[in-house]
């Protein structure tokens, strides 16, 4: 149970820092670092194909969790789907699926992630195939005015966005070859609290009660962000790592993101409202747990 309640309380944190990122966009004027200007000069180009690979850690559990995927955004619609793979899956879990990994798409569409999985078959109400999360009503309900909004719903270069609001430097740390093309890698650090605290028409006083409950329960100040820049100023490659408490139990998550085939991307339709199950009002009552 411990476990679980781990996990469960990691993707919440998670969560929280995608929600955060997504609203980023904004910053002041002047010359940029040059992560901040790598973001703005991808998000210009339209769309891009995508591969991601991570894991999940925690002590007292013999199976690291790891996961891959594959997947496409485009930043002009906000929107993108993602496809995934999960291993190293609990027993219990697995025992479900008849098999040792577990598969789950999702689709990003504005404001809403929408996700779908053999383990959520017959498990939804109403007989939803989907599960939703709307950002907007949960960046509202930790202290965020969703009407500032400039970018729109998740993708992964946001967390780049997320270091101009913020402010942050970058420091660049080695030269790498990613996918036959030469590569700047910059290394940064993220004040979370100051970056939400940052956007227009926060709610500065419910944003320190939220990020103290989530201090208090993780330990988590902090967002550590690896980019790696082409020649053209464009990111190839994107890393976060993270080690908090959940639980009592250090959890360390890292996730990996490699970009390429800039371009025009294949338009996401999302699900009937009928196959979905919108999710938003627990998660929203969830954040007081993190406390």
């Amino acid at each position: 149970m411990k476990a679980r309640f781990s996990l469960i309380l990691l993707v919440a944190i998670v969560a929280i820092a995608a929600v955060l990122v997504s609203t980023s966009g904004g910053g002041g004027g002047g010359a940029l670092d040059p992560v901040a200007q790598a973001a703005q000069t991808t998000t210009q180009v339209g769309g891009v194909q995508m591969s991601l690979q991570g894991s999940v850690t925690v002590p007292g559990v013999a199976n690291q969790l790891t996961f891959s995927g594959q997947g496409s955004f485009n930043f002009k619609a906000h929107e993108g789907s993602l496809t995934l793979t999960m291993a190293g899956l609990p027993q219990s879990v697995t025992s479900q699926l008849g098999g040792t990994s577990l598969q789950m798409t999702e689709l990003f569409k504005s404001s809403s992630i929408y996700m779908s999985s053999p383990l959520l078959s017959n498990k939804l109400p109403g007989g939803a195939r989907w599960m939703k999360l709307n950002l907007a009503r949960f960046q509202q309900g930790i202290g965020l005015d969703p009407s500032s909004l400039t970018s729109g719903g998740a993708n992964p270069t946001q967390y780049l966005q997320f270091l101009k609001a913020a402010g942050a430097k970058s420091q660049i740390v080695g030269h790498e070859t990613l996918r036959g093309v030469a590569s700047t890698h910059y290394a940064a650090k993220v004040d979370l609290l100051k970056a939400a605290e940052a956007q227009a028409g926060a709610n500065r006083t419910q944003l320190r009660e939220t990020f103290q409950k989530l201090t208090s329960a993780t330990g988590l100040q902090s967002l550590p962000v690896d980019v790696w820049i082409d020649a053209h100023g464009l990111v190839r490659k994107l890393s976060v790592a993270l080690s908090m408490d959940a639980a009592g139990q250090q959890v360390k998550t890292s996730v990996q993101s490699e970009f390429y085939d800039f371009g025009p991307t294949q338009s996401i339709t999302v699900p009937a409202d009928s196959e979905v199950f919108d999710m938003t009002k627990q998660a929203l009552q969830n954040i007081p747990a993190l406390g």
